[in-house]
């Protein structure tokens, strides 16, 4: 199974989060959405509810790995995970990665349960491409039971 690297990124106040995320897919056309499958026990599904803003940072090949490396770490509690990474906020407040070859503003508008995750469709509201030549990272998995 293939799919392509992202960090998707949150905040509400003065709570923001982060996760690396490999199951994300475009679902539909008009309006432009995206569904993105997020563990029910991760920090950040706290803060993806309906009408909820995030950012979806695509990821580029070659150069994801110490992206990657940064949000894979453990983060006590109270952490900044975004300190070391160069960030400007998005229209909804959520933090954008300087380093992301794309970046799509979305709004939380469905969630689905989906036993362990829940599938989080967002519209898109707006977004920019860094690279236009650049392509994006692509995590390919031998199986589909594990991360």
């Amino acid at each position: 199974m293939s799919s392509g690297l992202h960090i998707i990124t949150a905040r509400q106040g003065d709570v923001a989060s982060a996760m690396l995320a490999s199951w994300v897919m475009q679902a539909s056309f008009e309006p432009l959405g995206v569904a993105i499958a997020v563990s029910k026990d991760r920090a950040i599904e706290s803060l993806l509810h309906i009408n909820d803003g995030f950012v979806l940072n695509v990821l580029e090949e070659g150069r994801y790995q110490a992206l990657m490396k940064h949000f894979l770490k453990r983060f006590p509690p109270g952490a900044d995970r975004f300190a070391d990474v160069e960030t400007y906020g998005a229209a909804n407040g959520s933090p954008i990665l300087a380093p992301a070859l794309a970046y799509m503003e979305c709004t939380v508008t469905r969630r689905l349960d989906c036993g362990d995750h829940w599938v989080v469709y967002g519209t898109v509201q707006t977004g920019r491409v860094a690279k236009p030549d650049g392509l994006a990272a692509v995590h390919h998995r031998k199986v589909g039971n594990h991360y």
